[in-house]
């Protein structure tokens, strides 16, 4: 017989729920359905058609404060051509539960939904209510979504701590251990939109106001800035904890300096790794070029789109600062597509403490560290808030697998499925009761 949290997942990725459009109703309506049987009532928010989250509560005894089990329904789309299965398939596949969504973060909200539901099933009563909440449009930034809900529903929202994605369980990074690491915090998003305006004419005869030439030298001005290193908590705490394994971090476990940190960072290149290099560094990337229709034609527009993150702690308005001098060209207009300052929530908690635990329990031999999420997650709404947020799945992912988040054939073996949904029942009840 197959494994319930294997079904479960295989029918929500069969949901295509690709924001946009989003179309996340497909989802509320399946979850609506499994909370129907099993007794217990649920609300759904609906700011646009078809954009729709849904809230399910267990009431508990009011001896702490609520805690949300939060994941997103929508996912990123998938180009059938560019993967080697069908991304909403659902299909078992070499052991693995393949498709859109498999970790980003449908098999973390098949994992909520089952701990949640076993709070009921086993009639536990909970030292304080349990919130399962699945919200729509977090791939968009959540205007739709968990933005929406606070904004407007604030008191339906209050909670002592929120449980939702950020890291995994990783095999691959260190020769014979896992990493089981849990995200307190994350990188705010500062994307701009740099809009240049100049002279047109013919191809032939360059009279030197092309405003994609001088976009492009403005870009390549930003490009070359090198941010320094900084060595946030969350940092600082992953280094000492894998020193156990990395011999050459030792000197930083002694003494606890950052700048002991930074200097055996750059003596042994560990800048030249990218998920390194942006832990402990502000990234700027540019990731659209637009201009011209022709090949003859010098162009009247030009527009470039950059994708910058800053670590938590990182003030906003002096990083724009920062911009506008490296650009160093006043004609460039910089418009902001979404910005949100790194954010993070304590940890040193009861709660953190509880999580760690656990996950060391089932892996004892796994070193057990806080990561900063590089990417930006529905948990920033929250800490905004002052409640505390922490990211992860207790899913034994490859590193390797990792890359197919946001990228081509995304998949999650069976084995992590199952034992990560019995780990995260253990947390949950271990929380609640």
């Amino acid at each position: 017989m197959i494994n319930e949290a294997v079904d479960l997942l295989q029918r929500y990725i069969r949901l295509n729920t690709s924001n946009p459009p989003g179309n996340e109703y497909l989802a509320v309506d399946f979850f609506t359905s499994i909370f129907k049987e099993a007794g217990i009532e649920c609300k759904t928010y609906e700011p646009k058609p078809g954009r729709i989250s849904i809230r399910a509560e267990i009431q508990g005894a009011g001896l702490q404060g609520p805690l949300i089990l939060l994941h997103h329904i929508d996912v990123i789309a998938a180009d059938k051509k560019d993967w080697s299965f069908d991304p909403f398939s659902g299909d078992i596949i070499n052991g693995h539960i393949c498709g859109r969504g498999a970790l980003d973060t449908k098999s973390l909200g098949i994992m909520q939904l089952l701990a949640f539901l076993a709070i009921k099933k086993n009639g536990l009563k909970p030292s304080r209510n349990l919130v399962f909440l699945a919200t729509a449009d977090e791939e968009s930034g959540a205007d739709c979504g968990v933005d929406h809900l606070l904004r407007d529903y604030p008191h339906e929202f209050n909670a002592d701590l929120v449980l939702n994605e950020g890291s995994y369980v990783v095999s691959g990074l260190l020769p014979n251990k896992l990493i089981a690491m849990i995200s307190p915090g994350e990188k705010g998003p500062c994307w701009l939109r740099l809009k240049r305006k100049g002279l047109p004419g013919h191809g032939s005869t360059p009279h030197g106001h092309n405003p994609l030439e001088q976009l492009t030298k403005a870009v390549n001005r930003l490009l070359s800035y090198e941010p320094p290193v900084v060595i946030t908590p969350i940092a600082g705490e992953y280094f000492k904890r894998l020193a156990t394994d990395w011999d050459f971090l030792k000197p930083y476990a002694v003494d606890g300096k950052p700048e002991t940190l930074i200097k055996i960072i750059r003596d042994n290149d560990l800048l030249s790794m990218p998920q390194i290099n942006a832990m402990v560094r502000n990234t700027i990337s540019l990731n659209s070029l637009q201009s011209g229709a022709r090949v003859n034609v010098i162009p009247s527009y030009a527009e470039a789109e950059v994708d910058i993150r800053l670590l938590p702690g990182q003030n906003m308005e002096e990083f724009m600062v920062l911009v506008k001098k490296h650009l160093s060209d006043d004609l460039i207009r910089i418009e902001p597509i979404s910005q949100y300052e790194g954010n993070a929530s304590d940890m040193n908690t009861e709660s953190y403490r509880l999580i760690e635990m656990v996950l060391q329990e089932h892996y004892p031999d796994a070193i057990t560290a806080p990561y900063l999420m590089l990417g930006t997650s529905d948990s920033r709404f929250f800490r905004d808030r002052g409640v505390t947020a922490y990211g992860f799945c207790p899913a034994v992912i490859p590193a390797e697998d990792l890359k197919s988040i946001h990228g081509n054939d995304e998949r999650i073996s069976i084995e992590s499925m199952v034992t990560g949904t019995e780990i995260y029942k253990d947390i949950v009840r271990r929380l609640c009761i």
